[in-house]
């Protein structure tokens, strides 16, 4: 949904006046796109950086794969590689490199590189075990001539083409010699072969990129000739950078804060937004590890609780989210619409309390079980209002049933180290998802006892792991479907978190800027192919 709602503006603002429609002409390259992030980055090394924010930057924009997904028609398509072949049986698999690109510092890109990413990705002294996982059926990379590098599988997966084309390769050049891979300073200073080069990373405070001239791919449309990542980590500072031009993109605007201070105002005369749904789940997770968390009948009782129907009005106005109860999109045909979310229900939920030995003997309105309160500590991310909300409704929710649930906001790269080490009682993130995923990397109990994996809550279920490798090596579709619909009941049946809701985004975007569009697969829009008509840029070329 995109346009400008004419609402009643906030107090002291006039009305937004409608937008004519003006024929600009064709495309231009130049400007700059100055867009609002979150958090800082924790690395732009594609190995081993995990963090949303900083993943296009790395994965698509400075370095890129063998292949890339089509945006919109979600269909792999050629990119360091010009073709590829794949065997019969499946287990073979040869990209055909372009012979005509350059990494960003001049170096010709060549097949040692992409084995030499794949080495790096298969060593277990470097960190990226959330990586890793997905060529566990790949046992061997081989280099049949400069421009030729052939894989071979020990099993089917049906993600092995996507995977081996989507993973970002990085130069044998640079990082052969290095003593640590993990710290190299190429996680400060990538060289790519990508659309844009890096520039600089002034720490909690801008990453900058610019326009690669050099691009192999002249089709390619770079119009910005700079991309400019600002940390904001509070959306009332943003609003008010977006507001006097000192940014263009403000992402992840609240559903309050749209409609309080910007819908329909006149600061949306310069601006417009666009209201898109967004892959990604927010749940409430527990480190299973824990004793108190061990009781299935616990945690069904926590997720009884959870105030779903107070957090869709209060936090998200009824409109911008939707209760889940699974960790797939609704849209998916992997998702269980059979399994519903679940709704508040106190009494059940004191309930099983009670039934798992939890009393309220000590005239203080908690529960306690050997002497001990039911007790611990909610840890979310600083940066979004939403999940502060949303906390806070938790906790008073948990209260009216005896449990006392105490809240630490933490700074994003603080929060993940906590999950790592598993250091941490209770959490609240959302999980970002591939429109094709394959939920291994999160539930499977091989990643339960690997520090710094996508399972740091310590899921562990045989019977779900045998799903899971029943659906990585189904390639139909549908009867993968099936498979996952099943882990889907079996998940939500064990509550190992609190699936709480899907939700939709606001953005918000200087009307100077073109072609803006958004579609289904993560992060949802693509700045390179924005573009300004000279008119109106304010950087130039």
């Amino acid at each position: 949904m995109a346009g400008c709602s004419r609402q009643a503006p906030p107090s002291g603002e006039s009305p937004a006046t409608p937008k004519a429609s003006v024929d600009y002409g064709q495309p231009v390259q130049g400007d700059w796109v100055v867009q609002r992030i979150d958090s800082d980055v924790d690395s732009l090394n594609p190995i081993t950086g995990e963090d949303t924010n900083g993943d296009t930057i790395r994965s698509s924009l400075v370095c890129e794969g063998m292949l890339q997904m089509d945006d919109f028609t979600l269909k792999l398509k050629p990119c360091l590689a010009e073709s590829w072949e794949i065997s019969p049986d499946q287990l073979t698999y040869t990209f055909h490199l372009r012979h005509d690109v350059k990494w960003h510092d001049g170096a010709p890109f060549t097949a040692e590189d992409v084995k030499f990413t794949y080495d790096k990705v298969q060593d277990p002294k470097v960190d990226c075990p959330f990586l890793r996982l997905y060529f566990n059926n790949i046992k061997s990379c081989e280099v049949l001539d400069p421009y030729t590098v052939r894989f071979t599988a020990s099993e089917r997966y049906f993600k092995t083409l996507e995977e081996l084309g989507g993973l970002a390769i990085v130069p044998k050049h640079l990082l052969e010699n290095v003593a640590d891979f993990n710290s190299a300073p190429f996680g400060r200073h990538p060289i790519g072969t990508g659309p844009y080069k890096f520039v600089r990373w002034d720490t909690g405070s801008q990453i900058v990129l610019e326009r690669n001239d050099e691009y192999w791919d002249t089709a390619h449309p770079r119009y910005p000739k700079r991309l400019v990542y600002q940390v904001i980590e509070e959306p009332y500072v943003a609003a008010q950078l977006i507001k006097k031009g000192e940014i263009d993109v403000f992402d992840k605007v609240t559903p309050i804060q749209w409609e309080r201070e910007f819908k329909g105002s006149r600061s949306m005369n310069q601006l417009h937004e666009i209201v898109y749904p967004y892959p990604m789940y927010i749940y409430i997770g527990f480190n299973l590890r824990l004793p108190m968390f061990k009781d299935v009948r616990v945690r069904h009782a926590i997720d009884l609780l959870m105030p779903r129907d107070e957090i869709l009005a209060q936090v998200y106005l009824g409109q911008y989210a939707s209760k889940t109860s699974g960790y797939d999109l609704p849209a998916s045909p992997n998702y269980n619409h059979n399994v519903p979310p679940t709704p508040q229900d106190t009494a059940l939920a004191v309930q099983l309390l009670n039934e798992a030995g939890w009393k309220n003997d000590h005239d203080d309105g908690i529960l306690y079980k050997d002497g001990q309160p039911l007790s611990f500590t909610l840890l979310y991310p600083s940066g979004d209002p939403n999940r502060g909300k949303i906390a806070e409704l938790v906790q008073e929710s948990l209260r009216r049933a005896g449990i006392d649930l105490k809240l630490d906001r933490l700074a994003f790269a603080q929060m993940i180290s906590h999950l790592d080490d598993w250091k941490f009682e209770t959490c609240m993130l959302g999980w970002s998802l591939d429109l094709n995923g394959d939920p291994y990397q999160i539930w499977h109990s091989s990643q339960a006892t690997v520090k710094k994996s996508s399972n740091f809550i310590g899921y562990i279920n045989p019977e779900a792991d045998k799903l899971m490798a029943a659906g990585r090596l189904e390639y139909d579709d549908e009867k993968r479907a099936v498979i996952y619909r099943q882990l889907h009941q079996m998940i939500h049946d064990d509550y190992p978190v609190c699936f709480l809701i899907n939700q939709k985004l606001i953005l918000i975007v200087s009307d100077r800027f073109q072609n803006v569009r958004t579609f289904p697969p993560r992060p949802c829009f693509d700045t390179t192919t924005w573009w300004v008509p000279r008119a109106l840029q304010k950087y130039g070329n």
